[in-house]
């Protein structure tokens, strides 16, 4: 089946390119051939080897070529950060639906949503099955009027690069560094992973700065390393290269959701700062620590030292429902869920 697949890719954000390659992994795995509508199709072809078109004017030849449309994964459909995105992705899966398409919303975080962005999601969503990854959005859809499925994030389930098979350094030791993962615009939090970047520097402790979005990020990892600047800026391109530069980390402290999943990929203990319902909704279902502005600086600062490993039965359930999730969306496009 070909399968038309929506969502934030080609912008340069390494965590939706993180959620696209599980995501990708899992069609082809069970014999579907996708296509990616993206922001720079020529990128999104080299980075994951798969066919691309423009988002904006290879959407209707994509979707006419086309026999079912994924809309997902990542935060989509919300309102809160732009009222224009949610028209696109709600567009996108009407257009489909006029087109008489088999629809499917995956590994979606539903929300947050003014009143009118809620009208609006809720007529769009009508008769299309929902798997979303967290029980925030669950209750939203439900709320709706819509049952949805529970699935994880399908970055837990990307292929691991050569070199990042696990964490190298173990639960206890203390040579590994701190990742640190800000998010650009985030002022109180990144000035909490300032701070905490100070304390740990002043401890000997090694520090490493990583930017998930670089055109974002890279202010706020500047800002990093003039607070502490013992803090080695770390590159990543590409989400095994993200992957590869947190590997010896002893720990992660993350702003970024997908800064958690990918310390959680790699078996590594972390802790969030949320910013928003997905970010914490995540973090309670790995059974990770959750800090949110304002951020009580003594307690991070205590925990970080400790270092404890992630949790590791909420990790395998998480990775557990995102393959269940994968085989639900093959058995939904093919009608036989």
């Amino acid at each position: 089946m070909r399968v038309l697949v929506s969502g934030y890719y080609g912008a340069g954000n390494l965590g939706d390119e993180a959620l696209l390659a599980g995501l990708l992994t899992g069609l082809t795995a069970r014999g579907h051939e996708p296509v990616v509508l993206s922001a720079d199709p020529r990128s999104t072809r080299a980075l994951h080897g798969v066919a691309a078109v423009d988002r904006y004017s290879g959407l209707l030849p994509a979707l006419w070529k086309a026999d079912a449309l994924v809309s997902g994964g990542g935060g989509l459909l919300q309102d809160a950060t732009s009222g224009r995105s949610l028209s696109y992705y709600l567009g996108t899966v009407r257009l489909a639906k006029a087109l008489s398409k088999r629809v499917v919303v995956y590994g979606q975080s539903l929300g947050p949503l003014t009143p009118h962005g809620f009208a609006r999601a809720r007529r769009a969503l009508a008769g299309v099955p929902l798997a979303l990854r967290d029980q925030q959005s669950v209750a939203l859809a439900a709320s709706m009027g819509y049952g949805s499925v529970l699935v994880a994030d399908p970055a837990l389930i990307m292929p691991l690069p050569a070199g990042a098979t696990g964490p190298v350094v173990p639960a206890g030791r203390t040579d590994g560094p701190v990742v640190l993962a800000p998010r650009g615009g985030q002022e109180a939090l990144n000035a909490a992973l300032a701070a905490l970047a100070r304390a740990l520097q002043a401890d000997g402790v090694p520090l490493v700065a990583l930017a998930f979005q670089p055109r974002q990020d890279d202010t706020a990892v500047a800002e990093l390393v003039e607070a502490a600047p013992s803090v080695v800026a770390r590159s990543a391109a590409t989400p095994a290269e993200a992957l590869l530069a947190m590997a010896d980390a002893r720990y992660v402290v993350s702003v970024r959701l997908h800064g958690c999943i990918l310390a959680a990929r790699l078996g590594i203990g972390f802790a969030g700062l949320s910013y928003d319902p997905k970010v914490k909704g995540f973090l309670s279902q790995a059974a990770a620590p959750a800090f949110s502005a304002p951020v009580d600086e003594r307690a991070l600062l205590n925990l970080v030292r400790a270092a404890p490993p992630a949790a590791a039965h909420a990790v395998d359930h998480l990775t557990r429902l995102a393959e269940e999730g994968l085989d639900w969306l093959a058995a939904t496009l093919e009608g036989t869920a």
